[in-house]
């Protein structure tokens, strides 16, 4: 049988990085064996859920470019599903209707808890005669199923990543709800249905549904079916391996879109998340789906690093193609929209080495492009690159334009006689206010032959009322 495996969030909220670090394992591994990934979404906790953020999961998941390959399934439309095989559960001896009400069942737990025993439900609807069963519903009280869970059942598992875990059931549950009482499915049963009758091969998921496990292991057991194998992914952590909290930085992926990380980077940095590809770190998502092994996924939590974050996508920002990158970085451009797209584009290849994110884009085109020179900090370096400064200026002022700026430097070095540093260092603080940045050659045709020759009569000037003040 081919791969099979989805991906199914909850609609209640934005998609945290552990969610979404969950669905690109599951992706990558149906890539990787030319499987299927398919989605669904669990929505039938009324209450939690909202057409917002089912519309939410479905946009980043597309601006990550996690493709499906089936669905959208939505749980809520298949509740008759579910109840048909409650209702076969009843008729096979494998579930009970269960009457107690939620203070009942409040005070039990209560009264378990006060002797030291577990806090389960203790059966007692299971011993309900078949008449007595009958004069409830005909009162009209309302009941939940509650799926009866047999004596000495244990259940091992070979899990791909944390290896063979023993559950010993009656330990961990007693009987539990796969009916409520307002006709609604619980998590555990109706994800065991939908898993089995999607034919779902491989479960991969957090760890904190290890706990769901013996409890889905039973449906699968009841309805007859061999259950998927499972993965358990560890949790992610924050960089003191205690639970993440805001100061770690974002977390849901809206918030990574918004402080502009791109799919790439993100792609990328989540996929190191417990697991460690050989090699180099920085993948592409086709070299990703090529080395993926969930095998090689470590059990032990994974820290979350903003500061690797950064360094990794400013890695893609360098290397994704030019076009798309200009168009991952239109919301944060601002003003700069209204430039000519290929100056756009010649103006982000010149300073995206100095972008961690695309909100630095708009900052560092405004810093060499757009800010005029501050060059209080650097009086002497331009007194001392005078000369080169003027050379160059004369050069600019006699040129149609500015298309050979190699030549028009060596001309300049022969007329000041300056080479090297002395020659490019006041020249770079003179133009740009900066002793580093962009290549000139490139900066100073972006920048355009009209503001080079204002920028460097500018500095010839200042200089001159530096002398004049001292």
């Amino acid at each position: 049988m081919s791969v099979r495996v989805r991906f199914a969030p909850s609609p209640s909220g934005s998609l945290h990085i552990g969610n979404v670090r969950t669905a690109l394992f599951n992706w990558l591994f149906a890539r990787k064996n030319k499987g299927s990934f398919i989605l669904r979404i669990e929505d039938t906790d009324v209450e939690r859920t909202s057409e917002e953020a089912y519309k939410g999961i479905l946009e980043d998941l597309l601006w990550l470019g996690l493709d499906w390959d089936e669905g959208p399934y939505r749980q809520s439309e298949r509740l008759e599903i579910y109840r048909r095989y409650a209702k076969e559960f009843l008729e096979r001896g494998f579930a009970y209707k269960c009457f107690c009400t939620p203070q009942e069942l409040e005070k039990e737990r209560e009264e378990a808890i006060k002797e030291g025993r577990p806090p389960r439900y203790s059966g007692r609807c299971a011993m309900l005669t078949p008449k007595e069963v009958e004069a409830l519903e005909n009162e009209g009280k309302p009941y939940s199923i509650r799926f009866k869970i047999p004596p000495g059942i244990h259940f091992i598992v070979d899990d791909i990543v944390r290896g063979q875990i023993d559950f010993d059931v009656n330990a961990i549950t007693g009987d539990f709800i796969i009916l409520r009482s307002d006709g609604m499915p619980t998590y555990n049963f109706a994800v065991v249905i939908d898993d089995y009758l999607m034919n779902i091969t491989h479960v991969i998921r957090g760890e904190d549904h290890l706990s769901n496990t013996p409890r889905q292991l039973l449906i699968y057991k009841a309805i007859g079916a061999e259950p998927p194998k499972f993965a358990h992914l560890s949790m992610i952590v924050g960089s003191d391996h205690s639970k993440l909290s805001k100061r770690e930085g974002s977390f849901s992926l809206k918030d990574l879109k918004r402080e502009g990380f791109i799919p790439e980077g993100v792609i990328n940095y989540l996929a190191l998340l417990g697991w460690s590809p050989k090699g180099e770190e920085i993948k592409t998502k086709e070299e990703l789906i090529r080395e993926f092994s969930l095998e090689e996924v470590s059990p032990s939590p994974a820290a979350y690093d903003e500061t690797k974050l950064r360094w990794i996508n400013r890695q893609h920002i360098l290397k994704v193609d030019i076009e798309r990158l200009v168009k991952y970085a239109e919301p944060f451009l601002g003003e700069f929209n209204r430039y000519p797209r290929e100056w756009l584009e010649k103006a982000i290849l010149s300073i995206r080495e100095y972008a961690d994110t695309l909100r630095d884009i708009p900052e560092q085109l405004e810093r060499y492009y757009q800010k005029e020179p501050d060059l209080s900090r650097y009086v002497d370096e331009i007194k001392n690159g005078k000369r080169a400064i003027e050379a160059l200026l004369s050069l600019f002022e006699e040129k149609d334009n500015l298309s050979s700026i190699e030549e028009i430097f060596k001309d300049a070095m022969a007329i000041s006689g300056l080479k090297g540093r002395r020659f490019y260092h006041p020249v770079r603080v003179a133009i740009t206010g900066y002793d580093s940045g962009p290549e000139l050659v490139e900066l100073i045709p972006i920048l355009g032959k009209a503001k080079c020759i204002e920028r460097l009569k500018h500095a010839l000037m200042y200089v001159e009322g530096a002398n004049e003040i001292l």
